[in-house]
């Protein structure tokens, strides 16, 4: 006659999937130890905010490549002239975008924002977007500061003279991300080769501001030659600011480029 089983003596054989691990008192750890692992590994891996970046898309903003993000920024340029066919163009664009968070400012084309300012409220009121002209604004824990202004040229909207530039850059709040129409002096700023009066086309007060503040990153276009680029100025105090020019047209306006993704 078999002998009754002790039940004291189970699981100190030889080990099998039945067993699992146990602490002192007796408790199942080994599901713990997996969600432990979990969280450690999460916190090695911190989520990145995603930004997908454009400008200077003149009425062909619908034939864009627009990738998924956290946040959608358009940097100015949408039109040729700021009419009103074109703001309302502008204005279906944006509804449909499906991104969490939509941000956007003006450039020098669009003189229809310039000439009645309205129109930049009625564009937020019909799209749900934010219209970041010299205001800081925070979205998913980061402050971005946005400008239309960018060096006066002929009679395009929101130019500034130097002397203009210099008190606005100067008075200009501390941003992460800062989001202008045009470039910093010498940062991405520079027609293609074929032009004879290939020169640095950026401004001065705004590479000023820059190496005062230290964003992490800026977020502009203007110069369609530099389109699709990206430069990293790195600071003697270790940090680095992320600069993008993020022109989706060339200097014969064509789409050559998609949105910029950026990870911050």
């Amino acid at each position: 006659m078999d002998e009754p089983l002790d039940m004291n003596k189970l699981g100190k054989g030889r080990k099998g999937p039945w067993d699992k691990q146990l602490d002192c008192e007796g408790i199942d750890i080994s599901a713990e130890k997996g969600k432990i692992n979990i969280i450690e590994l999460e916190e090695l891996v911190p989520y990145m905010t995603k930004i997908i970046a454009l400008s200077d898309s003149h009425n062909a903003t619908k034939r864009v490549e627009i990738s998924d993000g956290d946040i959608l920024v358009h940097a100015g340029d949408f039109s040729f002239q700021g009419k009103a066919s074109e703001i309302q163009d502008f204005i279906e664009w944006m509804k449909e975008q499906p991104h969490k968070h939509k941000l956007w400012i003006a450039g020098n084309h669009e003189r229809g924002i310039e000439d009645f300012p309205d129109n930049a409220e009625i564009v937020d009121n019909k799209t749900g977007a934010t219209y970041i002209h010299d205001k800081v604004v925070e979205v998913e824990g980061l402050k971005f500061f946005g400008s239309n202004f960018t060096p006066e040229f002929n009679n395009w909207a929101f130019g500034l003279t130097d002397r203009q530039s210099k008190i606005f850059w100067e008075n200009a709040p501390e941003a992460d991300v800062v989001v202008c129409h045009g470039p910093p002096y010498t940062i991405l700023d520079s027609v293609t080769s074929e032009y004879k009066h290939e020169r640095p086309l950026g401004c001065k007060h705004f590479l000023s501001y820059i190496e005062r503040v230290k964003p992490k990153v800026t977020i502009f276009g203007h110069i369609h030659g530099s389109g699709g680029m990206h430069k990293t100025i790195e600071w003697d105090d270790g940090s680095k600011t992320e600069c993008y020019n993020v022109s989706v047209m060339n200097e014969q306006y064509q789409l050559t480029n998609p949105s910029t993704i950026i990870e911050i």
